[in-house]
């Protein structure tokens, strides 16, 4: 068995017993396993090793997870400035004529980016290709596996409300006559039979499921509109037969928000508890429009929410409640939605989002969020989210090798600056996806030197370059894309009322008008 010495300093470890890192670390990897962690001094006298990586001019972090990703988006028109209720008549004009191969080598191109972003696993809640072999999501797990990530891959199901959160019906009649007849004759909605799915969940649940120790498949029940009592109830069944898990949309609009107030009279996590799909392997992405009660649910079901912030802003979502959500003991974990602050998938810049966007010019005594309860949380919850809970969220011994190692060169430059300054703040103020060095997963490293040591980049990317030029091309001549134009108008009437509903803020960042001097 490979036994690999990995350095740092710091190296951080985000245990049980520690302050969540050690200056001039080390730990020693067998297989793909952690067996000894400690001061490097101490742990280089434990060789021979089969391969060192890392040094003491280098810092080594746990790898990131994603707890909440989109690869079905890799093919797909940018939407990345709308709001998902006006997106969603839009979504359509991605089903073109996508081949297995297309699918594959979209899916790595937007993978490659993301482990230079010191990601090294992902829950993707894939709404797979129509008209594709099991919808596509083996060439899809494929593409995970020849990069050597982890992923909890989630197998979509959607039935009802498919153009806004209303019966299909009752907002077609609203359209002209002409228009609600094309709507209907189209694919708008991307909703696929519900039992031909949950079909090939069994099936892939089957090949895939555990697979090289890294793959998990899940349930993913879309959002809380789009879906019936009915349905939740069946994905939590089928979870509890398979033992694999639930993801969900949960509250990631202020329309979704209001939907569940007015249809069901009980706010969304409400409605979750109640029909019993809450769990401690349950992940409810966005978690933007929660309420204090939504908040506790959370907290006391043990579920985790994924905070989105990059996505979050760009969509103009909203700023998710993350501090409350800490302070309430409720978990908490990042992802990128595939649609992260920049698009470049650097998961420093998402978590340094995170932690400045709960700062409030009215909160004198609270900064950003502490650096240590971030990088724990993003840790141990994402490994809940991933469903690796057992073997990741920290590097002590006994857990998998998920890691990232950093160039400490710019990080820490001048060193007399950031010498007294704590580590942790350090490299979540400053670290980016160019400070990355290394990546391992699962024992193995995966990228290093600016290469990946498991397939041609080079490749990839000419591949990718060549499906979009035909797909995309041929999809603008389509008339899926102008057809979601023509119903837009007709959906921003619908939501406007929810819109405008006055509320009452969670946090207020400036003024309209100056206070009255007192």
């Amino acid at each position: 068995m490979a036994r690999t010495l990995v350095v740092g300093d710091p190296l951080v470890v985000l245990g049980s017993t520690d302050s969540g890192f050690l200056r001039d670390g080390a730990l020693i990897v067998e297989g793909r396993t952690v067996v000894e962690v400690g001061s490097r001094e101490l742990i280089e006298q434990h060789g021979p090793f089969d391969r060192r990586v890392g040094s003491a001019s280098h810092v080594v972090i746990p790898g990131f997870v994603n707890g909440h990703y989109h690869s079905g988006s890799a093919l797909g028109r940018g939407m990345a400035q709308y709001i998902f209720e006006r997106a969603n008549v839009h979504v359509h004009s991605m089903w073109t004529a996508v081949t297995e191969e297309d699918l594959y080598h979209a899916v790595l191109m937007n993978l490659i980016a993301d482990v230079r972003g010191g990601q090294t696993g992902f829950v993707d809640l894939n709404y797979g290709r129509p008209g594709l072999p099991s919808f596509g999501y083996e060439a899809i797990l494929q593409a995970y596996d020849d990069l050597g990530v982890r992923v909890a891959l989630g197998i979509v199901t959607r039935d009802r409300n498919r153009y806004v959160h209303a019966a299909d019906e009752e907002f077609l009649v609203s359209l002209p006559g002409d228009l609600a007849t094309r709507v209907r004759e189209s694919s708008m909605g991307y909703a696929w039979p519900v039992e031909e799915v949950f079909d090939v969940y069994r099936e892939v649940t089957a090949n895939w499921d555990r697979r090289n120790g890294r793959a998990r498949i899940l349930l993913a029940p879309d959002w809380t509109p789009a879906c019936s009592d009915e349905l939740y109830q069946k994905n939590r069944l089928l979870a509890d037969e398979f033992d694999t898990g639930i993801m969900t949309h949960v509250l990631e609009t202020r329309s979704e928000m209001m939907f569940a107030l007015e249809h069901d009279g009980k706010t969304a996590m409400r409605r979750l508890a109640d029909l019993g799909v809450l769990g401690p392997d349950v992940s409810c992405a966005h978690f933007v429009w929660a309420t204090d009660e939504d908040i506790a649910i959370l907290a006391d079901t043990g579920s985790v929410a994924v905070n989105n912030p990059g996505s979050n802003l760009r969509l103009a979502t909203g700023i998710a409640r993350v501090r409350d959500m800490f302070d309430r003991g409720a978990r908490v974990c990042f992802g990128t939605d595939n649609i992260s602050f920049s698009d470049a998938g650097d998961f420093f810049q998402e978590l340094r989002l995170a932690a400045y966007l709960q700062r409030t010019p009215g909160a004198l005594e609270t900064g950003r969020l502490e650096s240590e309860q971030l990088l724990r949380a993003a840790a141990e919850n994402g490994a809940r989210a991933i469903r690796f809970e057992d073997e990741l969220g920290s590097l002590e011994v006994g857990k998998e090798a998920d890691l990232v190692v950093l160039r400490r060169d710019r990080l820490f430059w001048p060193e007399e600056r950031y010498a007294s300054a704590p580590p942790l703040d350090v490299i979540l103020d400053r670290a980016n996806g160019g400070d990355v060095d290394s990546v391992m997963v699962a024992g193995e490293v995966i990228f290093t030197e600016g290469q990946f040591t498991r397939i041609s980049e080079d490749g990839i990317r000419l591949a990718v370059e060549v499906a979009a030029e035909r797909l995309l091309g041929a999809d603008l001549d389509s008339g899926a894309v102008s057809l979601g134009h023509e119903v837009e108008p007709y959906v921003l009437d619908f939501y406007r009322t929810w819109a405008r509903t006055p509320l009452e803020p969670a946090a207020v960042y400036n003024a309209l008008v100056p206070p009255s001097a007192t």
